[in-house]
């Protein structure tokens, strides 16, 4: 009797051991593979499709895994990228913590609202987006977020909303200048002027500067770029600014009324938002185009005149 007992407690010893090893045991294919688990996928279909693209070679095994530690309905849907050698205990764990593949949306610096929504409906071509560009908070900063395959466009947005303010939240409680400006709203519309004003990053802290003295004295800060947004409400201008449209009026026209516009111009990146934060402390009020992508700044209209006829008979040299 106790021979068949300690015969019988072996063979379930070996029979362990051996599902054990085969559990960790790492299978290996030629290439890494991508998978993709739809929600409302069953365990069946999930242990099929592993064995069909040859990532698991015993189906069994898997399901009796997941079965034994109840772990069926905390598998995660997403897409996977699977290496070519693994065990079904390291690809479940995969599947457990749902580390889905992320694909990558890059907001350029300066670019509206509307220029989002069309990048957006590239992203996701078969969607109906619902959105105008009003929708979208105004509170948007230019940069690089993740999504997944399984994150709509209404998704995408949300995601952008909420790591933007997470970045707002980190600039605005920093340690700053006394700055004249009111509140979270005015520092994005300026950054938005600044961001449309010069790409260069050396300068931005200046222009910022330039803008400050301006609105101390409540000098109007006549931003060609608040004049073209008023005219296109974000859209391109396919043509050049002339003098009517200075003198045309929109609440947009900083060269028409004082102060700041009522709306950011355009979706700002982290330096425009950091020169606002950071103004160069100068006695400048104007900057003309240096024709370099840069610009050259002056402290009263006499010498900014002066500038600007050097920059045309510099363009007109060329």
């Amino acid at each position: 009797m106790f021979d068949a007992v300690f015969f019988f407690c072996l063979i379930i010893l070996l029979n362990i051991n051996f599902i054990s090893n085969q559990l960790h045991k790492k299978y290996t294919n030629n290439i890494d593979q991508t998978l993709i688990i739809q929600p409302g996928m069953s365990l069946e279909k999930i242990s099929n499709l592993l064995k069909q693209k040859d990532i698991i070679s015993n189906k069994l095994l898997f399901k009796l895994w997941v079965k034994f530690n109840a772990l069926e309905k905390k598998l995660k849907f997403g897409e996977y990228r699977i290496p070519n050698s693994i065990s079904i205990i390291n690809l479940t764990e995969i599947f457990l913590r749902g580390q889905s593949v992320n694909y990558f949306i890059t907001i350029p610096e300066g670019i509206t609202k509307h220029d989002l929504l069309e990048l957006i409906k590239k992203i996701r071509p078969y969607e109906s987006l619902d959105l105008v560009s009003s929708d979208l908070t105004n509170l948007l900063i230019a940069n690089t977020y993740s999504y997944t395959i399984n994150d709509n466009a209404n998704d995408i947005i949300s995601n952008i909303e909420k790591k933007s303010n997470e970045i707002i939240n980190r600039l605005w409680n920093k340690e700053r200048q006394s700055i004249p400006i009111d509140g979270i709203n005015e520092w994005f519309i300026l950054a938005s002027i600044i961001e449309k004003e010069t790409g260069k990053k050396s300068e931005k802290n200046r222009i910022a500067g330039v803008f400050f003295n301006r609105l101390k004295i409540k000098m109007r800060l006549q931003s060609d770029p608040t004049v073209i947004y008023g005219i296109t409400m974000g859209k391109k201008l396919n043509r050049k600014l002339n003098r009517k449209d200075l003198k045309k009026y929109s609440k947009y026209n900083t060269y028409t009324n004082h102060g700041l516009p009522p709306s950011p111009i355009c979706i700002p990146g982290i330096d425009s938002l950091n020169a606002v934060l950071n103004p160069y402390n100068s006695s400048y009020y104007y900057f003309v185009s240096d024709k370099n992508g840069g610009h050259i700044f002056s402290e009263n209209y006499n010498e900014h005149l002066k500038n600007i006829s050097l920059m045309k008979s510099k363009g007109e040299e060329e």
